[in-house]
């Protein structure tokens, strides 16, 4: 009886910390797509600053979501590539389309909600900040009708971001971790969570900020905090289990993952029942939920799709992967982390605390 071994060539990891960062920024900003809309439905329950903390959410993630994309790619170039040989049965190729339509209609729902505080920097003293009330084109107002059909429209356009997003990689059979139902609706659910902790990290560097939320604002943060989680830890162990070749649950290593998953997730129900418990919730607490919101969506993002390439196809491995400390691993999500504190912090002095033209209200013409 001869005996051969088989051996397999070592090969680069297929997604990089590119993908996760991606999917972490653009399934924010379709997440905060939706939950504007839903605030903007309810406005009377909602304040303002809440809608503009979403709308500049969704403005943003839409903006260094698709820069990450393109760090995924190796190559920025690579991407007109895409519309000079377009296949329509490709996943990524439809992404192509999907992707900047969406990104410029969360620009512009982002911009016609905030046209009222920009047309208010006009009265202010600060020349630079006069700068931008240029923006607003006009003195125009926004009415109520196309405020909404342009939410609505928005959040149509995030559906395929989420559709395809979660398709390109469910696809892949050679992974039964990810060619299952479970994997998309993970990052689905889980993205509401990375929407809650950026509006709130917004919310926090306002300038104008009120001193306490609304009690609908607290109620839409808390319920959507509590439903994103509890969503996600009945998925987790339906995803952890559909892997044929290798079982999750028998190794300690994954067990110590998963159960990170869960304690995150868990922090995040026990937060929104604690601290956000009525409308004086104190911003240092709001920072804290606003962390582990962030750490938990991001946590599933790494786990489900890095951790998951270490698992051998063939043998019985293992292969660990190592954070580079280069543009490829962590140089490159502080990075990104970076450029969106950045635009936060300079499209978060353009909300307005109190002016003459009412943000409030839209005019229901």
């Amino acid at each position: 009886m001869n005996i051969t071994e088989v051996l397999v060539q070592p090969q680069a990891i297929a997604w990089l910390p590119w993908a996760v960062q991606y999917f972490f920024y653009i399934g924010s900003a379709y997440a905060a797509a939706i939950l504007f809309l839903i605030a903007l439905t309810f406005q009377s329950h909602t304040s303002h600053h809440l809608r503009a903390a979403l709308a500049l959410t969704l403005a943003i993630g839409a903006i260094v979501g698709p820069l990450a994309l393109t760090g995924d790619l190796h190559q920025p170039g690579r991407a007109w590539q895409f519309y000079a040989h377009f296949t329509p049965w490709s996943w990524m190729s439809l992404g192509s389309i999907f992707l900047p339509l969406f990104s410029l209609l969360a620009i512009a729902t982002a911009w016609l909600y905030l046209r009222n505080d920009l047309m208010a920097l006009q009265h202010q003293n600060n020349k630079l900040l006069r700068l931008f009330a240029k923006l607003s084109l006009g003195q125009w107002t926004t009415s109520r009708k196309l405020m909404m059909s342009a939410a609505i429209t928005t959040v149509i356009s995030g559906l395929t971001i989420a559709l395809y997003t979660g398709a390109e990689i469910a696809v892949v059979q050679s992974r039964p971790l990810w060619n299952q139902p479970a994997s998309p609706l993970i990052w689905f659910v889980t993205a509401f969570s990375a929407a809650i902790g950026f509006t709130l990290l917004i919310l926090l560097l306002i300038p104008s900020k009120p001193k306490a939320l609304s009690l609908g604002d607290t109620r839409l943060v808390k319920q959507t905090m509590i439903l994103s989680s509890v969503l996600a830890l009945i998925l987790i162990p339906l995803w952890a289990s559909n892997n044929s070749a290798f079982s999750l649950y028998a190794n300690s290593q994954w067990v110590n993952k998963i159960a990170l998953l869960t304690v995150l997730l868990v922090a995040n129900i026990l937060l929104s029942l604690f601290y956000l418990r009525d409308n004086k919730t104190h911003f240092f607490y709001l920072f804290i939920v606003s962390f582990i919101c962030l750490a938990s969506a991001w946590s599933v993002r790494w786990v489900t799709m890095m951790e998951v390439q270490t698992i051998a196809k063939f043998d019985i491995g293992p292969y660990p992967y190592h954070l580079p400390v280069g543009c490829n691993g962590l140089l490159g999500i502080v990075g990104m982390f970076g450029l969106w504190i950045a635009l936060a912090l300079l499209c978060s002095e353009l909300v307005q605390p109190k002016h003459n033209i009412n943000s409030t209200t839209l005019n229901q013409h």
